[in-house]
């Protein structure tokens, strides 16, 4: 009787153990479930400023900030420089890569210069120590100039004078008059963007756009002019005119700071020594 009893025992044990698994089983798929089928939770998009960005995904680098901009954190870093201290040189016979310009030229400061064709020749207007390489030419897109005679930088769409210490065509113009213009780009792409502006001291400086993840990519073209202003009132940087330069895979930036090399050798390049 006691042995019958025992047995009658142990099998109402099993079946509450198993009821009790069961129910454990049960909790747990069901938080599982609600896990996965809860609805997202998305802030809206606004302009974050580098502290606002998570570390975790924005590293902290001087002279760099990180705006959002449609969901997609851009990275910019820049360099400001006085004229006197820039030297432009083309780059379509040697082809050096940056980490020998920059060793040959004791370069402080490298960044690329201008568009170039496949036939290795300057597109526009190309000087460099008073010596003019390439003439100007008529180009819808490359609409600009930069050029620096004596210790005055100059960014528009008016020729610069033949007797400029150098000079360079490209484009488009990003900002004039410290206003932002209204871009048409056609092919437009998310490459990674080399800009160079005038600030309201008179100083030249120069601009890299670039995915926070993804440093051979970024911005679309025509985002650059309100990128730039939103740059301008995140930073406190007063920029007064802006052209774009070279960018994508034939583009570099590089500062005590920032590193972005070429994939493909540069045209030209300015060097701050």
């Amino acid at each position: 009787m006691h042995f019958w009893v025992y047995w009658v025992k142990m099998g109402l044990m099993k079946k509450w153990l198993f009821i009790f698994i069961l129910i454990i089983l049960f909790l747990a798929a069901g938080i599982f479930y609600f896990k996965k089928s809860a609805p997202k939770i998305t802030s809206p998009s606004k302009v974050l400023s580098a502290v606002e960005i998570p570390t975790a995904t924005s590293a902290v680098i001087k002279q760099s900030t990180v705006i959002n901009v449609q969901g997609i954190p851009i990275r910019i870093s820049w360099a400001i420089v006085n004229p006197q201290a820039v030297e432009l040189y083309s780059n379509l016979k040697e082809q050096h890569l940056s980490e020998q310009i920059k060793v040959d030229k004791s370069c402080q400061i490298l960044v690329n210069g201008g568009f170039y064709s496949k036939e290795n020749t300057h597109l526009g207007l190309f000087i460099s120590n008073f010596e003019t390489i390439s003439k100007f030419s008529p180009n819808d897109t490359r609409n600009g100039f930069l050029w620096i005679s004596g210790n005055n930088v100059s960014i528009g769409n008016d020729l610069p004078d033949v007797n400029s210490r150098i000079a360079l065509q490209s484009g488009p113009l990003l900002m004039q008059n410290g206003q932002p213009l209204s871009l048409k780009i056609n092919n437009d792409e998310p490459n990674r963007h080399i800009a160079a502006g005038i600030t309201d001291d008179q100083k030249l400086i120069f601009l890299a756009f670039y995915y926070d993840q993804s440093e051979f990519q970024g911005p679309m073209l025509g985002q650059l002019p309100e990128i730039i202003n939103l740059f301008k009132k995140q930073t406190g940087v007063e920029i007064t005119d802006a052209i774009n330069l070279d960018g994508g895979s034939a583009s570099v930036f590089i500062t005590n700071y920032v590193l972005l090399r070429e994939l493909k050798y540069v045209g030209s390049y300015f060097c701050i020594l």
